[in-house]
Formats: C-alpha cells, sequence, structure tokens
C-alpha cells in the first residue's frame, strides 16, 4: 500500500470507492437537510426584520457579551430566528453533564463501566435531559430577544402565544438535529453532531465576508471607508490563517510516553517485553472548558443588567451596579482576566476528570507494565502528574489566546485605525468565525479526514487479505 496520502487524493479516493462514496453522498444529503430546514422560520415572526435589527443590536455591548457565544455556537442560527436556532448545543451541554457525573455519581459510573450497553443508557440519559434544558434556553433566549423593543416589532402574534410556540418548535427542531446527526453517525461518514455544528459555522461564513466585501465594491461609498474595508478584511485572514494553524499545531501536538511490559516466561516461550507509547494531547479538553467558561461569564450580565433595569441609576448603588455591569459586557481588561482565569480552572478541573495520574498508575500496574526509568507506584504518579501539568498549562494558554483574543480584535482594530463602519457593523463575524469557532471546525475536519484514512486502509487490507486466501485456495 501507499503512503499516507494527500488532501487532494484523499478526496478522489473517498469518492471512487463505492462503499465510501455511498456513505458520503448520504453525509451530504443530510446537511442539506439541515440547512434547509436552517431556512424555515419560527412561526409568527418576520424573520427578515428580525434579522436585520438584530444585526443592528450586536453592536451594543450588552446584547453582544450575553448572546453573542451561544450565536457562534449554534452557528448564527439566532440570527434568523429559524426553527434550528437552538442549534444541537443543548444536547452538547446535557452529555458534558452527564460526563462529569459519571465522575462523581457512583451508580453511574457502575453504568458506564458496562461497556456499550451502559454507553447506551448514559446517552438516554442525556437525551432525555435535552429537553428541559431546550424548554428553559428557548424560554429564556426568546424573553431577552423579545425584551428589545425593536427585536419585539419583529413578532406579529400575541407574544404570549409565539412565545408557547415557540417553545415548542425549537425543542423539536433540536431533536430532529440530533436525529440527524445519529443518521451520519451511523449510515454516513464521521461524527454527525459534530459535522452539523461544523456544517453550520461554514455556513455563516460566506455572508459574513461579503459584508466586509461590500464597501469595496460600493461605489457610492468613499474611498476611505473602502479602504478601511480592505484592511480589516486583510487582517482579518491573516488572524485566520494564523489561528488556524496555531489550532493545527496544537491539535496534533501529542507527548508520547514510553511503558515497558514485564516480560514472563510460560513454559518454554518469554512472551511480552514489548515497549509502547501512551500518547496524551496538549488540547485534551478540547472546546468544552470555553464553553462552560463562555456560560458562566454571562451570568454577571444578565444579573447586573436586571438590577440596573430595576433601580434608580442616580444614586450610589445605581452608579456601582451600572459600573459593574459596563465591565462584564464589554472585552475590557477584567472581562478578559476574569475569562482567562475560568478557562485555565476548566480546563484542569476536566483534564484532572478525565485522566487521573493514580488511576492510570494503577492501569499500568494490572497491565504488568510500567515506565522505564520510573519505579511502579507513587513515583509513577509523580511523574504523570508533573507532566500533566506541564501540559494542561500549555493547553490551557492556548485555549486562551484562541478564545480571548478573537473577542478583542475588532477593539485593537478600531483603537488602531479608527473607529470604522466595516468593523462596527461585522461585529459579528468575529464572533461567528473566533477562535471557538475555528477550534471546533478544526478539531472535526482533523476527526473526519482521519476516519476516511482509516476506512481507506481498513478497505485496501481487506482486499489484500482475500486475495491472498484465494492463491492459498
Amino acid at each position: 500500500m501507499s503512503q499516507a496520502a494527500g488532501p487532494a487524493e484523499l478526496f478522489a479516493n473517498l469518492f471512487k470507492v463505492p462503499e465510501l462514496r455511498k456513505k458520503a453522498l448520504f453525509t451530504l444529503m443530510i446537511l442539506a437537510v439541515y440547512r434547509l430546514g436552517s431556512t424555515i422560520p419560527v412561526p409568527g415572526i418576520d424573520n427578515l426584520q428580525f434579522a436585520e435589527v438584530f444585526k443592528e443590536q450586536m453592536s451594543d455591548s450588552w446584547v453582544f457579551g450575553f448572546l453573542g457565544v451561544y450565536n457562534a455556537l449554534s452557528a448564527g442560527g439566532l440570527t434568523d430566528f429559524t426553527i434550528f436556532s437552538l442549534g444541537i448545543m443543548p444536547y452538547i451541554s446535557a452529555e458534558i453533564i452527564f460526563q462529569l457525573l459519571t465522575k462523581v455519581v457512583p451508580k453511574l459510573e457502575e453504568i458506564q463501566k458496562e461497556g456499550q450497553s451502559g454507553q447506551r443508557r448514559i446517552r438516554m440519559y442525556a437525551r432525555l435531559a435535552t429537553m428541559p434544558i431546550c424548554l428553559v434556553q428557548s424560554f429564556f433566549t426568546i424573553q431577552l430577544l423579545t425584551s428589545q423593543a425593536n427585536l419585539a416589532a419583529s413578532v406579529t402574534w400575541n407574544l404570549t402565544i409565539f412565545t408557547a410556540m415557540a417553545m415548542l418548535t425549537m425543542t423539536a427542531g433540536a431533536y430532529f438535529l440530533i436525529w440527524l446527526g445519529d443518521q451520519i453517525t451511523e449510515h454516513g461518514i464521521g461524527n454527525g453532531v459534530s459535522l452539523l455544528i461544523m456544517a453550520g459555522i461554514i455556513a455563516a461564513l460566506p455572508n459574513s465576508i461579503l459584508g466586509f466585501i461590500q464597501p469595496m465594491l460600493d461605489s457610492t461609498v468613499d474611498a476611505g471607508i473602502s479602504l478601511d474595508a480592505f484592511i480589516s478584511l486583510m487582517t482579518l485572514m491573516i488572524m485566520l490563517v494564523a489561528i488556524t494553524y496555531g489550532i493545527v499545531v496544537i491539535t496534533l501536538g501529542r507527548r508520547e510516553i514510553v511503558i515497558q511490559h514485564a516480560k514472563h516466561v510460560r513454559g518454554a516461550k518469554v512472551v511480552g517485553g514489548q515497549r509502547q507509547t501512551f500518547p496524551l494531547r496538549v488540547d485534551q479538553a478540547g472546546v468544552i472548558p470555553i464553553i462552560f467558561a463562555s456560560a458562566l461569564l454571562t451570568l454577571p450580565t444578565i444579573l447586573f443588567g436586571s438590577i440596573q433595569g430595576g433601580i434608580d441609576g442616580t444614586g450610589f448603588w445605581g452608579a456601582l451596579v451600572s459600573d459593574l455591569n459596563n465591565i462584564f459586557s464589554s472585552y475590557g481588561f477584567v472581562w478578559t482576566m476574569t475569562y482567562s482565569a475560568m478557562i485555565f480552572f476548566f480546563t484542569y478541573f476536566w483534564v484532572q476528570l478525565q485522566f487521573n495520574p493514580v488511576e492510570l498508575a494503577k492501569n499500568f500496574k494490572e497491565w504488568g507494565a510500567f515506565i522505564p526509568g520510573v519505579r511502579p507506584g507513587k513515583d509513577t504518579v509523580t511523574y504523570l502528574s508533573d507532566i500533566l501539568r506541564r501540559m494542561t498549562l500549555a493547553g490551557a494558554t492556548f485555549l486562551c489566546l484562541v478564545a480571548a483574543v478573537p473577542q478583542m480584535l475588532p477593539d485593537v482594530m478600531i483603537f488602531i485605525f479608527g473607529d470604522s463602519e466595516t468593523l462596527t457593523s461585522n461585529r459579528l463575524f468575529f464572533q461567528i468565525m473566533g477562535g471557538t469557532s475555528l477550534l471546533i471546525v478544526v478539531h472535526v475536519a482533523l476527526d473526519l479526514v482521519q476516519k476516511v484514512e482509516v476506512a481507506l486502509i481498513q478497505r485496501n487490507y481487506d482486499a489484500y487479505t482475500g486475495t491472498v486466501g484465494q492463491r492459498k485456495r
């Protein structure tokens, strides 16, 4: 067999092999259904008017700070208020919650250790928990959006009836997306849930880039605005390339821990003694710490924003609440430091839950393996703890840069180039295609490429062994 194929050859082989071609076409068909559903608005709203007003409201720091991250993770689904506005993130949240619970609830941990049947039960529990998450999330999202006078004007029905119908519609849409993801996982290529998220993010990219290009194509605007748009677009492209390159390097970065299996004499044979490697990824936690930190960081904005609306803003307490609301509603120093601290905490927390050095050392001992030059037991725990600590520090620092830098980039560019209508009106792009979205896209793309390569290798191996079997006959 040939060496690792390049991207072009890999893509060509994907459609040359009948089995893979069938799976690829099925996956594309499901993604087309997903994109078609993303154009169907929730009943009772003028979605075109809503989308226009929503983009204008994104320049407001409070609305942008609260809805920006969720809008990015739902691939801009809130901007059109469609039946898929919630995206598949409620299900992802439920799965993350149950992954955490399996580490702290003994009963769930026992179920998980039952193998595939136990994992199916955990997934069933996560899907049941998705319904209340969808209902609560849709209710608060609708209330927040309709609390803005300009956005509420887009609702054509009675507000109470619209809220109930929108909650049911958005919840049903989320469950339909779960079913579509399952179909891709079972009959297509790759992880269906991840592919749906990536497809939504990529689908939001063309319109966002068009927002930067439009001032350069419009002959009615002056040369200064066109120049600002061109500089902004070039800076953005450089940022995207640099962040994507960094994400790929860190995602593929691994620390290979060499483990030696002890030799055993069984009769006249000596078995064991092989050397293997135990890989530890630098970005072990993935995008999960960013999701947790973003969700928690919206709470101060909601709290102070609600209090500010109910008290007199002229007194001491009113001024204090207003200042706190402004601090957590803008991407300043306090917001950045708080966001980074949360990402660091959740990165260490998640890695510790998934890779406990004590359990790893115990597993090595049960396998009859040891790390060369390190004593089994306490010394192995100390050795693994030091490695995990250093790698987690590098991974957390990387996640902070990926998550925080794109959020502050519009303000930095405005500070350097001056206030620009292009930057102000296209802040949504920095949120949709910021570091978090790029991290998701790169992770899913790399996973998809690996799955295709494995399928091609498996097919070539089966064909080779079948030919050998026929020759022996």
